[in-house]
């Protein structure tokens, strides 16, 4: 089958068993890959997962046709659990090299279940799968992880590993990937969900070649393409995802103090610009991509002096420094590198450390819980914090819960302060100042992420109609879902194919797979699998009223700057929910109707059958 080997690995920790399930085209063409696969495949047994942390909850590793393929952006896949930090459907995406090695081993997806008595880790080539005690990895943090298992089996293999806080469950803990270009699946901590089940890591090695349906015909298509991915990615080339520190903020829009403001006015100490300048040493790119958007940087104080380290993305920047009002630039990388070091998403350990900072500063917390009367700006506390996070220990304890539940603990007006949807901290396009992300924000499966429906750039976007931009997510989150299925890096999608599902799309999709779909066949494919998660997480209790926005959003206007003024008041974003709910044929209460799951072809979806 072109683009796909046509099977699915099942391994079972509990009883050290796998097994082999094979699928055909018509499944393929259905649920795409990635993100559609792992959807489908955690449907199955969603109701027999009362929690995250259950042995019959399961994790899974999918490819999609592009993984592995000479399209750009192949070296990435998706990773999908029911999560620790929402109780609600949660994937993330993972570039490196580790996607591209999982799809040469002759597997399309990995699922992962049971749990083991001990520590483990599992090696995967295309004749076997085995397992091997963890107890000497168990406490390594992520880097030191991933070197012993190389020097173990070469550095022809790839691995998947968990940190101190995937060991210690910590509900939002990541997991990284090996590669030239370290990435991670780094929200809705899957980490946790690896350590519940007392996986350390997984270890790949194959060399299975994929069967492209029309390689000379893709070769050429890609060449003739080139020059527009090219000349649409050269400050992503040159500065990396920190190009956004200024542009965000000259908009007004870049969060800063736990969003009490949205302009950073130290913004210069932690640019791209100057990061470039100063402190780049080479650019390090996921598989055979030709952006490059990755940097090395080198530190020159703290823990890691001396060393090159990945550059943090704007993501990192903003919920790590912005958020937490921290212009140092010494203790941005120090903390990210930690961050990956110990297998924490940055951006819910930044939120929520910024949470916990105004929580202090309003004196709804006892200084000493945090061993200071300061957080905002406090490097040193900020840095201790995030090891405790990852251990759990002393304040880490209640930082580890996640801001929501911190909230709940906290008491008195404490959720005013949130900045989160669903239990997953926002990330760093502003919900306030963009207003179709207020609605992407409100209505993601995942809740604050910013990979479903994607910030709408250029502003302004303020005066559109509620219409609008119900319209404009549901588009842009069957883009995200048809590309998280493919799986497509989102700057090698947008920028070199296009924001919309086009005809690039469906030719790359047809040159790989020879799969002869319209632009609208695909988009249809991308509202059933964002249809299908929305369904998986009603089963879980989601309806209308879990589509909503912080306090913050709702209630105060952002109170300077370009973007001043601007806010989502509940009945613009019930006028918006109407209308998207309308669009998306789900009731009024946002639950996905009968006929439109028989439309998409989803009835029966919890049969288990393919």
């Amino acid at each position: 089958m072109n683009g796909y080997f046509g099977k699915i690995l099942h391994i079972n920790l509990t009883l050290h068993k796998v097994r082999i399930e094979e699928f055909n085209a018509n499944y393929a063409s259905k649920f795409i890959g990635g993100n559609g696969f792992a959807v489908d495949i955690i449907s199955q047994t969603i109701h027999l997962i009362e929690s995250p942390f259950s042995e019959n909850n399961v994790i899974v590793f999918a490819c999609g046709p592009f993984t592995g393929s000479p399209v750009w952006g192949c070296g990435r896949a998706h990773a999908a659990t029911i999560s620790p930090l929402t109780g609600l459907f949660g994937d993330s995406n993972f570039g490196g090299n580790f996607a591209s090695m999982l799809k040469s081993t002759g597997y399309d997806a990995v699922v992962i279940s049971g749990k083991s008595p001990t520590p483990l880790y599992v090696f995967i080539n295309e004749n076997e799968v085995t397992f091997h005690k963890a107890n000497s990895l168990w406490g390594l943090d992520t880097s030191k992880t991933i070197a012993t298992l190389k020097s173990e089996f070469g550095n022809v293999c790839e691995c998947a590993v968990i940190g101190p806080a995937g060991e210690h469950l910590v509900p939002f803990a990541s997991i990284i990937v090996s590669g030239a270009r370290v990435s991670a699946a780094g929200r809705m901590g899957l980490g946790a969900v690896m350590g519940s089940k007392n996986l350390k890591a997984i270890v790949v090695m194959g060399n299975k070649k994929l069967q492209i349906a029309f390689p000379d015909k893709l070769s050429n298509f890609l060449k003739n393409r080139f020059s527009i991915l090219r000349d649409n990615t050269k400050e992503l080339t040159e500065l990396g995802t920190p190009v956004l520190v200024k542009i965000i903020n000259d908009r007004g829009m870049l969060a800063s103090r736990n969003n009490q403001r949205e302009v950073f006015e130290k913004w210069e100490a932690i640019s791209g610009e100057r990061i470039a300048r100063e402190f780049k040493v080479k650019n390090i790119a996921c598989r055979l991509c030709p952006i490059a958007c990755g940097k090395l940087v080198k530190v020159k104080t703290g823990k890691y002096k001396g060393q090159s380290v990945k550059m943090p993305e704007f993501e990192s920047i903003y919920a790590l420094a912005t958020m937490c009002d921290d212009p140092d630039i010494d203790f941005l990388f120090e903390a990210n590198t930690l961050c990956d070091d110990l297998g924490l998403d940055t951006i819910s350990t930044g939120v929520t450390l910024s949470f916990a900072a105004e929580c202090l500063e309003k004196e709804l917390c006892d200084e000493k819980i945090f061993g200071t009367k300061k957080l905002f700006g406090n490097s040193a506390a900020l840095l201790q914090l995030i090891n405790d996070i990852a251990y759990r220990r002393g304040a880490g304890e209640i930082l580890s819960l996640g801001s929501e539940k911190m909230a709940e603990v906290i008491g008195k007006n404490a959720h005013e302060f949130l900045y989160s949807v669903k239990g997953l901290e926002i990330a760093g396009h502003s919900a306030r100042g963009i207003r179709t992300m207020g609605l992407a924000y409100a209505t993601s499966t995942r809740g604050g992420s910013h990979h479903d429906a994607r910030p709408r750039y250029p502003l302004p976007d303020f005066e559109i109609s509620a219409e609008e931009i119900a319209k404009y997510c549901v588009e842009s989150q069957n883009y995200t879902a048809l590309g998280d299925s493919l799986v497509m890096c989102r700057f090698i999608m947008e920028r070199g194919f296009g924001r919309h599902i086009n005809e690039a799309i469906a030719e790359a999709f047809y040159l790989v797979t020879g799969f002869d779909f319209s632009p609208t066949t695909l988009s249809d494919a991308g509202a059933r699998i964002y249809t299908f998660e929305r369904h998986i997480n009603c089963l879980r209790g989601v309806s209308r009223i879990n589509d909503t926005l912080p306090f913050r959003v709702m209630n105060e206007p952002i109170p300077n700057g370009p973007a001043k003024g601007r806010y989502v008041s509940k009945d613009m974003l019930n006028q918006q929910l109407d209308f998207y709910y309308k669009i998306r044929g789900w009731s009024e209460n946002g639950i996905p109707t009968i006929e439109t799951l028989r439309k998409l072809d989803l009835e029966g979806i919890n049969d288990g059958n393919k």
